[in-house]
């Protein structure tokens, strides 16, 4: 029973296997076409990779057409430039050649009227008292009283700001192209005043002995000082206060050049007197009471 049974199992396979359509049995991999990883890869691959080298190459050509593009016009704006450029380069050129013959020319005519102007120059400059003045001319020396002061009053027996002013107006009075006190230019700004027992002339602190030399006609000058009321005052006072005075005659005097400022902010001009000689008010010959 057990072998037909398996008999008629079998036959029953058998059967069920004869009456199947041809080829049922079989396996998958014996259909034709049944095993997919039988397909051929190598033309898919190589398709894809020709895209891949056309694309490419494709992109690379338009790039480079569009950097020549840029490049072209990049060198053209470049030319333009250097043209421009040049351009101004030459006007620039011709410019500065004209300037040169300007210059040239100006040059040309300094130089003709520079004599001239250099005279010129130097009879401001002298003038102004910007420049030493050698020569000629005549000495005063003024002096404090070396001995106690017969008033009480020590300012008598000292030489004074108005005795210095009265003595530089005789001075420039008699002629005097250049005067100075103690080596300090006068000049048409100088200012002399007291400062306690000194005296400043040009702000600058002077103390006695005093010289107040003058540049000028050496006779003229010695007899006008002569005549003058300074030289009878200070006989008078040498006397009475014990002042020094002495003047004495040189022919190679030399008055230094004014330095300081010169820049004149105000000034009035007196057209209808002539140079004040006399000592203004509140001079030495009021307070020095000799009567």
């Amino acid at each position: 029973m057990r072998s037909r049974a398996g008999t008629l199992r079998t036959g029953e396979r058998s059967v069920r296997d004869a009456s199947s359509p041809r080829g049922y049995g079989r396996r998958s991999t014996d259909r034709p076409g049944g095993d997919r990883r039988s397909v051929p890869l190598e033309p898919l691959l190589t398709a894809a990779g020709a895209l891949l080298v056309g694309f490419l190459l494709s992109v690379g050509l338009s790039a480079g057409r569009e950097a020549a593009r840029v490049q072209n016009e990049r060198k053209d704006e470049l030319i333009a430039l250097v043209d421009t450029r040049q351009t101004r380069a030459e006007a620039l050129g011709a410019q500065l050649e004209q300037l040169r013959s300007e210059v040239a020319a100006a040059e040309s005519r300094a130089a003709e009227g520079l004599p001239l102007l250099q005279v010129q120059v130097a009879e401001v400059e002298a003038a102004a008292g910007l420049t030493p003045v050698q020569g000629p001319g005549l000495e005063l020396r003024f002096a404090d009283a070396t001995t106690a002061c017969p008033t009480g009053r020590a300012e008598d027996c000292r030489i004074q700001d108005v005795d210095l002013q009265l003595a530089v107006n005789t001075l420039f009075a008699l002629g005097s192209e250049a005067v100075a006190v103690n080596g300090e230019r006068v000049i048409s700004t100088t200012a002399i005043r007291s400062a306690g027992g000194s005296i400043l002339v040009n702000y600058r602190v002077l103390t006695s002995p005093y010289e107040v030399q003058a540049i000028g006609d050496a006779g003229a000058l010695e007899e006008g000082i002569a005549d003058s009321s300074l030289t009878s005052d200070f006989e008078v006072w040498r006397d009475v206060y014990g002042l020094g005075f002495a003047v004495a005659a040189g022919d190679e005097l030399e008055v230094p050049a004014f330095t300081g400022s010169v820049r004149l902010r105000a000034a009035t001009v007196d057209l209808d007197t002539g140079p004040d000689v006399d000592p203004p008010a509140g001079a030495a010959a009021a307070r020095r009471d000799t009567g």
